[in-house]
């Protein structure tokens, strides 16, 4: 028959477990003590301190970035401002520079049927000193108007370096093979020949090579001032607009000596591109 067999503890046994018992009480409350002692700097006051110091530093952040993006924004605009003022100034000179070759060098002579004879050379001219580079101008991209403006000071530009290259290269013609064919076969500056003279001392090539040059640089002329001038009264008025200052170079010339200014409607019809 089965036997019901009860563990009953004996007194040995239980005070053998009260030591046991007791350890893992004490570290409970050890536990609970270092816990206690964790969590206690951690009042509402330092908690809501702790918030402030963390939306402060958020809100310094925030307001150091935009500090600097305004102050990057300030740079941008004034370099944009003093490119604007070097572009007014350099359009200044290239028609400048237009108009005293005219004046000093052709105009008298344009009615000459000879002025492929009687116009002089000059020194070459710098067909860099007063240019501009596409850098320069590189404020005008950011919208369509300041663009097709980009695009008519290129091509204005362009025209001035060719007016000033169609020059350089009559001047180093009328230099290097006619002053020196004219002199061989005695016809000095002043004299007065006939044009049967005249290609008999330089041959057909060259005095039909420079009657064409010679042309050239008489409409290159024109064309390269017609340009500029067209091309500065639009730059101006966008300037003036997008700035909102009247403080940029203008300028006229009372006597261009017969260079032609293109007329106040086409000037509005660029104006409205």
């Amino acid at each position: 028959m089965p036997t019901l067999i009860s563990q009953v503890m004996t007194p040995a046994s239980a005070a053998s477990a009260l030591p046991v018992q007791a350890a893992s009480a004490a570290r409970a409350v050890e536990s609970a003590t270092d816990w206690a002692a964790a969590i206690k700097p951690f009042t509402p006051d330092s908690l809501a301190n702790g918030f402030s110091t963390l939306v402060g530093a958020l809100i310094g952040a925030m307001l150091a970035y935009f500090l600097q993006r305004l102050f990057q924004k300030n740079q941008e605009q004034k370099a944009s401002l003093m490119a604007a003022h070097k572009m007014m100034f350099a359009l200044l000179q290239q028609i400048n520079t237009i108009v005293l070759i005219q004046r000093d060098h052709v105009y008298e002579h344009l009615k000459n049927p000879a002025r492929f004879l009687s116009i002089q050379p000059t020194s070459p001219f710098d067909k860099v000193k007063n240019t501009l580079e596409i850098a320069d101008l590189s404020f005008l991209i950011d919208s369509s108007k300041g663009r097709a403006i980009l695009y008519d000071l290129y091509l204005a530009q362009e025209n001035y370096i060719e007016a000033l290259n169609q020059w350089n290269l009559r001047s180093q013609l009328h230099l290097e093979r006619v002053q020196p064919a004219l002199a061989a076969s005695g016809i000095v500056n002043g004299s007065t020949v006939s044009l049967i003279d005249i290609e008999a001392a330089l041959g057909k090539l060259v005095l039909g090579t420079l009657m064409n040059s010679t042309n050239n640089c008489i409409e290159s002329l024109s064309r390269a001032f017609e340009k500029l001038v067209a091309s500065k009264h639009v730059a101006r008025a966008y300037v003036v607009t997008r700035f909102k200052t009247n403080d940029f170079t203008d300028f006229d010339f009372p006597d261009t000596y017969g260079l032609q200014a293109p007329t106040n409607s086409a000037q509005t019809k660029r104006s409205e591109r």
